[in-house]
């Protein structure tokens, strides 16, 4: 088991792709493509999480977001700010309160503004580590726009605080 972030933690990934295993699944933790979700004839019953890419249009995953534990966005390079945006749609929009990980082209530079968008689960691309991953949500303390976890932006943080409303 390689190791991932979630939570600002270093933990193993327990998760599996169903499409890397052959049929039948042993007992585990499963991620579906949503079109290998979309044509079970019924839900499993241990825990499970969606497979999206960057292309993939957000609204069909609504009717299964109680169903899911987790839904990883497949960054296929770290320039496709399309998955920023399905984090910040699915938490603010969907109001899906899972396992929301990053997944493909994930580094120390790229987790600090992921996180802000919503992603709470960073797995490390080929030759990075999760420890420096780590690393890359410390960099920074405060941030100038607002976000997924504060709506304010720095300017009206700062203008609240020193008239004091």
């Amino acid at each position: 088991m390689a190791d991932m972030v979630i939570n600002r933690q270093v933990v193993p990934d327990v998760w599996q792709r169903v499409s890397e295993v052959s049929l039948p699944l042993p007992t585990g933790q499963w991620i579906y493509l949503l079109s290998e979700w979309q044509e079970l004839a019924e839900r499993p019953q241990s825990p499970s999480g969606l497979w999206i890419e960057t292309s993939q249009d957000p609204e069909v995953l609504v009717p299964h977001l109680e169903e899911v534990q987790l839904i990883a966005v497949h960054f296929p390079i770290f320039t496709d700010g399309r998955g920023h945006s399905l984090g910040h749609w699915l938490r603010k929009r969907a109001k899906f309160s899972g396992e929301l990980r990053a997944v493909g082209d994930v580094f120390r530079d790229s987790v600090h503004e992921l996180e802000r968008c919503g992603f709470n689960a960073f797995v490390p691309r080929n030759g990075e580590t999760a420890a420096n991953l780590l690393c890359g949500l410390g960099i920074f303390s405060d941030a100038y726009q607002a976000s997924v976890d504060r709506s304010e932006p720095l300017f009206r943080r700062r203008l609240i605080n020193s008239s004091g409303i």
